[in-house]
């Protein structure tokens, strides 16, 4: 028998709340999406809406979450491809296509470089991190680039 003058919760109104939760969540996971370009946010956004969903159309706890887990099987491994062939492999190339070439030390300042290369100056680190970093005027070899920063290596020996 229930308590006089108490109310029961109601299962029902709770689902809603959880409803409407994992809706905001996917919204903010969409926005956070768009700061890093991952690709996998968004499946955990799809799965959180499906959840959403389900929850807000009076499916139960359990209803629920196995929506968020199917989802989220389907959906990550379908972002993991998808990333995969996002890859934009004409940059890649290009950033191989500058392996081996000479630069010329403009400035050294701590361990950040700045290097004459293809008419501009470019910022570079040494691949050696315990490397002393060269004076002005020294000539390093690109080993890598990581995106607009060269990674720099000392010239072989000439014997």
């Amino acid at each position: 028998m229930a308590a006089q003058g108490r109310k029961v919760p109601s299962v029902g109104g709770n689902m809603k709340i959880i409803g409407i939760a994992l809706i905001v969540l996917s919204a903010g996971l969409i926005v956070l999406e768009m700061h890093t370009l991952t690709i996998y946010l968004l499946a955990a956004a799809a799965a959180c809406i499906a959840g959403g969903t389900v929850a807000l159309a009076g499916g139960g706890l359990v209803w629920t979450l196995s929506s968020i887990a199917i989802t989220g099987a389907v959906a990550l491994p379908l972002a993991h491809w998808t990333r995969g062939r996002l890859k934009n492999r004409a940059s890649e190339d290009v950033s191989r296509d500058d392996t081996g070439h000479s630069v010329t030390v403009v400035e050294a300042e701590g361990r950040v470089l700045r290097v004459a290369y293809r008419g501009s100056t470019w910022n570079a680190r040494l691949r050696d991190a315990s490397a002393v970093a060269p004076g002005p005027g020294h000539t390093l070899v690109i080993s890598a680039r990581e995106g607009s920063t060269l990674v720099l290596e000392p010239p072989p020996s000439t014997i």
